[in-house]
């Protein structure tokens, strides 16, 4: 089984990661923490940022500082595709690196891309499950991180609407309420996937 799985920001998507691979043995993927690891160590991933946008090049400056990139690539649309195609394709190749190896070893896959429709890749799974949540969730979890007004709106601006996601998804998870709730209808996705009712 290859599951992709996306969502909106703050709609729990690392969570309901972490609870579906504490009861499948999937091998997962999660192109945040990917991103996270080429911002911190990658190299010429580094260097072509800075080039890109000109950023001083100082011992200091490596690891990036993912505040300051964080300002820069949503303060403009522009800013934000450039990056994107620094960064993206180096994620994807992770990604399907790891997919064709649980292909080649029959192991199920399960793949959280923020971005997976935005990218175009939707047809490398099985299934595509969307995490979502309301807006006023989504804002308040963002808000409670510290994040500014102005930089909460930019950032739900740079995705799709979750209902475009909705329209696409063969499941959708809801995740308003409390912990337990969004691991109950883990373990019921679980159920349907893997044990399917006669």
């Amino acid at each position: 089984m290859l599951l992709g799985l996306t969502g909106g920001i703050a709609t729990g998507k690392s969570t309901l990661t972490r609870l579906l691979a504490t009861a499948h043995p999937f091998t997962v993927f999660d192109a945040d923490a990917c991103v996270h690891q080429l911002l911190r160590t990658d190299r010429e991933v580094i260097a072509r940022i800075h080039q890109e946008f000109s950023l001083p090049r100082t011992s200091e400056s490596l690891p990036l500082d993912r505040a300051d990139l964080r300002r820069l690539i949503f303060s403009s649309a522009s800013a934000r595709q450039r990056l994107e195609a620094i960064i993206h394709p180096v994620v994807r190749q992770c990604w399907m690196a790891t997919r064709a190896e649980c292909l080649n070893l029959g192991r199920d896959f399960l793949a959280d891309i923020p971005l997976l429709l935005e990218t175009g890749a939707a047809p490398e799974f099985d299934r595509l499950l969307v995490v979502a949540a309301a807006p006023c969730t989504q804002r308040r979890r963002l808000a409670a991180k510290g994040l500014e007004p102005a930089m909460v709106e930019a950032m739900l601006a740079s995705q799709w609407p979750l209902g475009q996601k909705i329209q696409t998804a063969d499941h959708v998870i809801w995740n308003d309420g409390p912990l337990a709730g969004l691991g109950r209808q883990a373990s019921l996705l679980l159920e349907h996937l893997f044990f399917p009712a006669a």
